[in-house]
């Protein structure tokens, strides 16, 4: 559900009494729970907000978050709550667990299904089991040697269907994982180690590195450790399964925690896929991928990363970053101008160096008197002043090679959105579709509501032999397309009978954004606000809305106006309800902001408001 980003519509202040009605859907969902931990959890005096969120996949979506941390959610079609991992960090037992082994959790990140070889019972299978167990259950999912969970998901069948398949097929539905989006939403801080029971005899394998799993903050995907190297016999009920599974991690022993995985999901190392613990028939075909010297990357120790951040921030001085760049926040720094001087051998990364932060370094190089960082906002450091004539920088020479390799056409590009035009079936003129095999709320372009009514006619023959340009008018379209004068005509030509149907039916828009389900806007399609605003001391600002819509990045958008016209551009939460984040520019930008969403981005003028405010050029 948040493997892709999604689009927040609003962000609202829990009241007291919605507090209370959510302390009771907790006690309700989660019938262990005792009321002083509900009480914790909901507390009266912290900040509790409700964001109601748009998901990749289309559906509406509520998380209730504690001092901005995401600790419950709900889809909105489903009305089940689900804990988030932040709190299930904290109650670790507040839903039914399920245990099973680290390279798992790789394939559940790629979106697989657990399967239930990959569970890991704790006791001889027998019916009673999993006889707890429901079906659509709401349950959690951790690795072995750590009780705290990894995933939240839903079971795909009941504790008896468990028993009866033998432990085979799927299990368990992840919704949500450590590493995903909604855990971006939080702090991004990382699962506490709590001792969990050990690996039952029944397996009789000798576990390494499960006792303290690696979690790393900047890419969960590399929680992949070195697990069981052999296996002996067990019961007969379990034999088979259990020596599929050890034979699966026996395959994986010799995987390298590396800092990359490839856009497949396979990980460096000659590693074949958990076929029999994790369902992948939502993804594409994965292939291992060869273990050697040219895609391995270098393990360097903190000394040795020092250095190497260094090197690459003065780099990123000399010959990337530009005073016309300034002011510039200290990520969007990091991000666009001192990673790309990174070798390629190696991987750039703060939290393994000494410093452990990017502030820390930062600060380090402020005293040197190369840069000044200033706090220009509540929170957020920028980098106000370069000095490129710094004794740091003479004789650098700054590796061409890497410069070449680091271009923006590496870049994502932006695909243009693709707007249709579309009719929606109403209580109207349902007795018409309905006998087309349509329903209430069916979608329709103009062209297939000409195709269903010329089928309509031609299946009940509603054509004189001699006049073709006219509909005999049976009751059902009679009903629909007479007015009371009109009560005794027989006929309607062609066209009266398309505009005067596609009238009673309802105008939406269907955006379809690169790489997401398509959206329906009801109504009419809020186009691009291009708006000048007046501020203090007579200056004016350029504010750009709804870019969201049309599956625009913001901040990317603001970056650009900024080094298209060199001043400030920043991005703002909009001051309207269920309104994405508006870009703000400084001065009267129209002309540049017109001509960028118009040639860059592709998008037609008559979804661009704001373009007349243009300022006039002035004649000499």
């Amino acid at each position: 559900m948040f493997k892709k980003p999604f689009r927040i519509k609003s962000q609202t202040s829990m009241k007291g009494s919605d507090r209370k009605k959510l302390r009771a859907e907790i006690i309700k969902s989660f019938p262990n729970i005792s009321p002083d931990s509900v009480t914790d959890i909901i507390p009266n005096k912290e900040e509790v907000t409700t964001v109601k969120i748009y998901t990749h996949a289309g559906d509406n979506a509520f998380i209730y978050c504690v001092n901005k941390i995401p600790l419950l959610f709900e889809v909105d079609k489903q009305k089940i709550l689900y804990p988030s991992v932040y709190l299930l960090w904290k109650y670790p037992d507040l839903v039914e667990r399920f245990t099973t082994w680290q390279p798992v959790f790789k394939k559940l990140l790629d979106g697989a299904d657990l399967m239930l070889p990959g569970v890991i019972v704790r006791e001889q299978l027998t019916p009673n089991t999993f006889k707890h167990v429901q079906k659509r259950q709401v349950c959690s999912i951790n690795i072995l040697g750590n009780k705290s969970p990894v995933a939240v998901g839903e079971t795909l069948i009941s504790g008896e269907d468990f028993y009866d398949s033998g432990m085979k097929g799927k299990g368990i539905h992840p919704c949500h994982l450590y590493g995903d989006e909604l855990w971006l939403f939080g702090d991004k801080s990382s699962p506490p180690v709590l001792e969990d029971e050990p690996l039952p005899d029944m397996y009789n394998t000798e576990i390494e590195d499960t006792a303290n799993p690696v979690y790393n903050d900047n890419n969960v995907e590399n929680n992949i450790g070195t697990t069981a190297d052999n296996t002996e016999t067990v019961g007969e009920s379990q034999r088979e399964e259990a020596d599929n599974i050890v034979d699966d991690i026996k395959q994986i022993e010799s995987l390298t925690v590396d800092d990359s995985v490839n856009d497949t999901g396979a990980c460096g190392g000659d590693a074949d896929e958990v076929t029999n613990i994790v369902d992948d028939s939502n993804n594409d075909t994965i292939e291992p991928v060869n273990d050697s010297s040219d895609t391995k990357m270098s393990v360097i120790s903190p000394d040795e990363m020092d250095k190497l951040l260094e090197f690459c921030f003065l780099c990123s001085i000399k010959s990337s970053l530009k005073k016309s760049d300034l002011p510039i926040s200290t990520g969007t720094f990091y991000k666009q101008h001192v990673m790309k001087y990174c070798p390629s051998d190696k991987i750039l990364d703060v939290k393994k160096s000494s410093f452990k932060k990017l502030s820390k370094f930062l600060q380090k190089q402020s005293k040197t008197g190369i840069i000044t960082v200033k706090e220009l906002s509540k929170g957020v450091d920028s980098i106000t002043e370069i000095d490129k004539s710094h004794l740091a920088l003479r004789g650098l020479e700054v590796p061409e090679i890497v410069i070449e390799n680091f271009s923006e056409s590496s870049e994502p590009e932006y695909s243009p959105p693709i707007i249709t035009e579309m009719l929606a079936v109403t209580s109207n003129v349902l007795t018409l579709f309905k006998t087309l095999g349509y329903t209430k709320g069916s979608y329709l372009k103009p062209s297939e509501v000409r195709q269903c009514v010329t089928e309509y006619v031609k299946q009940n023959n509603l054509q004189y032999e001699d006049c073709k340009s006219e509909v005999i008018l049976d009751p059902i379209l009679a009903d629909l397309l007479l007015t009371k004068p009109e009560g005794d005509r027989s006929t309607l030509k062609w066209e009266d009978v398309f505009s005067r149907l596609i009238d009673k039916m309802t105008t939406v828009y269907e955006v379809q954004l690169s790489g997401q389900a398509p959206i329906i806007h009801k109504g009419n399609l809020e186009p691009i606000k291009i708006d000048v605003v007046q501020r203090a001391s007579n200056k004016k600002a350029t504010v750009i809305e709804n870019l969201d819509v049309y599956g625009i990045d913001t901040k990317s958008f603001a970056h650009t106006v900024q080094v298209k016209v060199a001043c400030s551009a920043s991005v703002t939460p909009s001051q309207q309800k269920n309104k994405g984040p508006q870009v703000v520019v400084q001065g009267n930008q129209t002309g540049i902001v017109g001509d960028l969403l118009c040639k860059t981005y592709m998008i037609p003028k008559k979804y661009i408001k704001g373009l007349e405010k243009a300022s006039k050029s002035k004649r000499r």
